[in-house]
């Protein structure tokens, strides 16, 4: 189902920042600050995993499947934060069901009419496919659309046509093919990588050859929200107790605010491959950036606020589920800015400046979330995905509850040596940087206190100069009346 909060927005980005900027202009680009990016870019090709539908990965910003859908074949997001199909453009081969409907997104939402039509996806066929057909604008060029991967309980499409006959395209898939296993996986790949060249796939009822170790993974049970908010059903789980470990090897400390979680040490995480930015509460995200020098917190247009750091400072982070540990590759914890199609800006201490890809939440979750942080593609890269519907599915005779498997793919050894590759030139200058002191001050805030400080240091060195010059004056005045007294 789609994100009642986030949804596909496409904003027009302006260079605005709080930094020193050199030489920079303000230039207008189409970027999905939230779910994913429409863009021109070369799109990487290249997959090590056979047997699964080879994804496109446009610069880390959005993973497209190509689907065959009527008589033509459209280029989708896919996204496990939603769940309906829709396309921009008109499709042949389609029935009209005399239906419209609206998916509702946070900035915006997209309309049109319910249409069915044969559908290929991932080496399966659905005759009869429940989609939205939009209106190609410039938001939304034709050929393009989403497709939602996420539980159903949510889904737009499914309430104005039916559960059955509406239903999302997974639904439709586990439904009409009782042997097909009820589970998908989802693999992403990383933008220059220089070690692991490929772009992502997706499979449906099988996994990768090379991956069949996630089968040994722990079952990670998908937390189900109370049945009045079932339309907010997400892929979502338990992160362990303080599950995540700061760049300085110690547990960045969380408090859920999901009112159903017992343990509040545990925060639930919902797993979304069509969100860019992983959403974090902003306590985690400052013990994240806060301690790197140059580190400034800022509001970047169309991206919202976000830690601005050195882009030669190595970040590492790791989570945890079920005692296992998932390391966090560098090149995922911050993006380049011209990576969005952005010049280059310094930090505040004259370097060269990344986006800290880890961030605030950059929407309203409501009074009553049902989740404490979405973890989107810059933790997915790091892992193989299994999502088992269980009995998720309507009409499934499925007894076993829905449930996440993941297989860490990322090596901390490997990946530092990525990381000196890629942004240092192969030069390995991470020893030479430090973590300021925990109580120090950093961003806007740090700066006013210098310029405070620094004020009341001249001031205190004024009154004591005002002091020594009085002083003077009462001793030579005292000396002078002596002399007069004498005479």
């Amino acid at each position: 189902m789609p994100w009642p909060s986030f949804g596909p927005l496409i904003c027009a980005l302006l260079v605005s920042c709080t930094l020193p900027i050199e030489n920079v202009r303000a230039v207008s680009i189409q970027f999905r600050g939230i779910k994913g990016v429409l863009s021109n870019s070369p799109r990487r090709l290249v997959s090590r995993a056979p047997g699964g539908l080879t994804l496109n990965n446009t610069a880390d910003l959005s993973y497209y499947a190509d689907i065959v859908l009527g008589n033509q074949t459209f280029q989708v997001l896919i996204d496990t934060g939603s769940s309906d199909l829709w396309v921009a453009g008109v499709v042949g081969q389609s029935n009209d069901t005399g239906l419209n409907a609206s998916i509702n997104y946070a900035a915006n939402s997209v309309s049109g009419p319910i249409k069915q039509a044969p559908l290929s996806f991932a080496d399966h066929l659905v005759p009869d496919q429940a989609f939205l057909e939009i209106s190609p604008d410039n938001k939304n060029p034709a050929g393009v659309g989403i497709l939602g991967l996420g539980p159903s309980s949510g889904s737009f499409i499914s309430k104005k046509v039916g559960t059955l006959p509406g239903a999302p395209v997974l639904d439709r898939i586990f439904y009409q093919n009782r042997t097909t296993p009820n589970f998908f996986t989802v693999l992403l790949g990383r933008d220059k990588d220089p070690t692991d060249a490929f772009s992502g796939s997706i499979t449906v009822g099988e996994v990768l050859p090379e991956y069949q170790a996630i089968l040994n993974e722990p079952h990670l049970a998908i937390t189900q929200v109370p049945d009045e908010k079932s339309d907010d059903q997400h892929l979502q789980m338990l992160l362990d107790q303080d599950g995540i470990i700061g760049p300085d090897g110690k547990t960045i400390s969380l408090v859920s605010v999901v009112e159903q979680t017992k343990d509040k040490r545990q925060a639930t995480v919902v797993l979304d491959c069509g969100f860019t930015l992983p959403q974090l509460p902003r306590s985690a995200v400052d013990a994240i950036y806060s301690r790197f020098h140059g580190a400034e917190y800022t509001q970047i247009a169309g991206v919202g606020g976000a830690w601005v750091l050195p882009c030669a400072q190595e970040v590492n982070v790791t989570f945890k589920f079920a005692g296992k540990r998932y390391p966090i590759h560098p090149l995922d914890m911050s993006m380049e800015f011209s990576t969005i199609g952005l010049q280059d800006i310094l930090t505040s201490d004259g370097e060269r400046a990344c986006i800290g890809t880890f961030q605030p939440f950059t929407y309203d979750r409501g009074l009553n979330p049902n989740y404490d942080m979405v973890l989107g593609m810059a933790f997915m890269r790091n892992v193989y995905s299994l999502f088992d519907y269980g009995d998720f599915i309507e009409g499934s005779t499925a007894l076993e509850d829905p449930y996440i498997q993941l297989l860490s793919i990322t090596n901390t050894t490997e990946a530092h040596q990525d990381f000196v590759t890629v942004r240092l030139g192969g030069i390995d200058t991470t020893g030479t940087r430090g973590l300021r002191d925990s109580t120090s001050k950093s961003g806007p805030g740090r700066t006013l206190y210098y310029i405070i400080a620094a004020v009341a240091v001249v001031a205190v060195l004024v009154a004591v100069a005002i002091f020594f010059i009085l002083r003077v004056d009462v001793l030579l005045w005292s000396r002078l009346l002596d002399q007069l007294s004498l005479v």
